[in-house]
């Protein structure tokens, strides 16, 4: 009976099927590239986890600042900043030496980050002296009249300061906003 329709045929005629495997040798091949990679992944490790267990200074100090400013303005008293490098931690305490916040560099300090000087940062805070000079860009204060053994916040505000950070061969100034504690300006 033909009704217009093409008939289409469901069944396909069979097709010889080549079965394709893999040899033994592209087996161990891609064994042995496993290997390698698992060999440079596990070699790195180490440096990962040790890597991890600091913080960049100046990421440190950025939060210290911003501790000292909060609790200076919610307990409406005078706190300080300061930086003990024989563990390299910023701490923030209150006018009766209370620690209010403490912040680290090094999660976990050991003899082998202490040997070597260079694995403790340096830092120095040092006031803004007043601007003078024609342009009002330069102050007649050195460095060694405006250096601070620590910074001093009260309601929520500080004197003008900057810090000095060298890590690692690396030297950063940080300019802080009294108010706010944010960065104003980074020199390197």
């Amino acid at each position: 009976m033909v009704t217009g329709i093409l008939e289409i045929e469901l069944i396909s005629p069979k097709r010889a099927v080549s079965i394709r495997a893999f040899s033994l040798i592209e087996i161990l091949l891609v064994l042995a590239l496993l290997a390698v990679l698992a060999g440079v992944v596990a070699g790195n490790l180490g440096a990962f986890i040790k890597g991890a267990n600091f913080e960049p200074p100046e990421r440190v100090l950025k939060k210290a600042v911003l501790d000292a400013v909060y609790f200076s303005s919610e307990r409406k008293r005078s706190t300080y900043l300061s930086y003990f490098e024989e563990n390299a931690t910023f701490l923030v305490t209150d006018s009766m030496g209370l620690s209010l916040a403490e912040h680290g560099v090094y999660e976990k300090m050991d003899q082998a980050i202490t040997k070597n000087e260079e694995n403790l940062p340096k830092v120095s805070f040092f006031g803004l002296g007043p601007l003078t000079g024609v342009d009002g860009d330069e102050t007649e204060y050195d460095d060694d009249n405006l250096n601070l053994r620590r910074v001093h916040f009260h309601a929520g505000s500080s004197i003008p300061f900057r810090a000095q950070i060298d890590f690692r061969g690396k030297e950063n100034e940080l300019f802080f906003d009294p108010f706010s504690g944010y960065v104003l300006k980074t020199e390197r």
